[in-house]
């Protein structure tokens, strides 16, 4: 027995119509979903984006069944390998990142994240994506090393600013409060 779906421009008015949306995205989802409805290719591809945002792994099959269950059966045409195709290779065009992973027992189509362009930083935010990336592939051992050394010199530099904002404090008083602001130790548990 077959269930049908809900047609992808249903799902995409939907969400057009939720008030958390920005004004400019609404007007976008709602035209796309009218486009939706009046071009079988869109159609086929919008439920080809929503199929592959659950984050898993799709073969072929699947996919050719759940949007044929979603549209009418005969939106893939006569040669559904190449409606496929053509369909990946537009999305791809538009910016969407769709791999396919060829492992035993999860092989298929995907959305491939983190998507192609970082997002932009903030003004208060500097962030180095090349470091973090440099990051990354350190080894465990290495990466432990380095935490414990900027640790290590976040404390000596948290002492000197105390020592010099409170200079009526002793050295143990400014040691302990630095520990407390770099660690989030509380005095009574150091040693």
């Amino acid at each position: 027995m077959e269930t049908r779906l809900t047609h992808p421009a249903t799902k995409w008015e939907h969400d057009a119509k939720q008030p958390q949306q920005i004004p400019q995205n609404k007007l976008r989802l709602a035209a796309m979903a009218g486009h939706m409805r009046l071009g079988k290719i869109a159609a086929r591809r919008a439920a080809l984006i929503d199929l592959l945002a659950d984050g898993r792994p799709h073969p072929r099959e699947e996919i050719w069944q759940t949007i044929a269950a979603q549209l009418e059966q005969d939106c893939w045409g006569k040669v559904p390998q190449e409606a496929l195709a053509r369909d990946l290779v537009a999305l791809r065009q538009g910016g969407i990142r769709i791999a396919y992973s060829r492992r035993p027992q999860i092989q298929g189509y995907y959305l491939q994240y983190p998507p192609l362009t970082r997002p932009s930083s903030h003004p208060y935010e500097a962030v180095s994506w090349e470091l973090i990336d440099a990051l990354r592939q350190l080894s465990v051992p290495e990466k432990n090393r380095r935490a414990f050394a900027a640790a290590d010199f976040a404390l000596r530099q948290k002492r000197l600013l105390l020592a010099e904002e409170h200079p009526g404090w002793s050295a143990a008083k400014v040691d302990t409060e630095a520990r407390r602001l770099v660690y989030g130790v509380w005095p009574e548990l150091l040693p």
